[in-house]
């Protein structure tokens, strides 16, 4: 089930809160299906002749079973803000420690810079 959708010029990003791979960050293996509901997000270009191609894959830093990364999002000039609804670390402010568990649902914010 597709989590949210942004648009901004030639770039698409696709959240997919209900994916399941364990992968994290950027570009990791999209098939392996052992966290559940973990969520990923999908970048695509569209080049000159308007055809649209995968550009990347991304998942949270801290991947865990239901945390419905990839809703909701926003992109603009190349900066992607991707939300993990249910992500359950208690970490507050930027770049507060990840794997604490402590605050279940609280929801968590990632930050992407997409290269042009």
């Amino acid at each position: 089930m597709c989590g949210a959708v942004a648009l901004d010029g030639d770039t698409l990003v696709v959240g997919a809160k209900d994916e399941s791979s364990s992968a994290t960050s950027v570009g990791g293996p999209q098939d392996d299906d052992t966290s559940e509901s973990s969520g990923a997000a999908y970048v695509f270009e569209r080049d000159a002749g308007g055809m649209w191609s995968q550009r990347a894959y991304l998942k949270a830093t801290n991947t865990d079973e239901n945390d419905n990364f990839g809703s909701p999002m926003a992109l603009s000039d190349g900066t992607l803000v991707i939300g993990a609804r249910t992500e359950s670390s208690s970490a507050t402010g930027v770049n507060g420690l990840q794997e604490n568990e402590a605050a279940p649902s609280s929801g968590a914010a990632y930050i992407y810079r997409l290269a042009p």
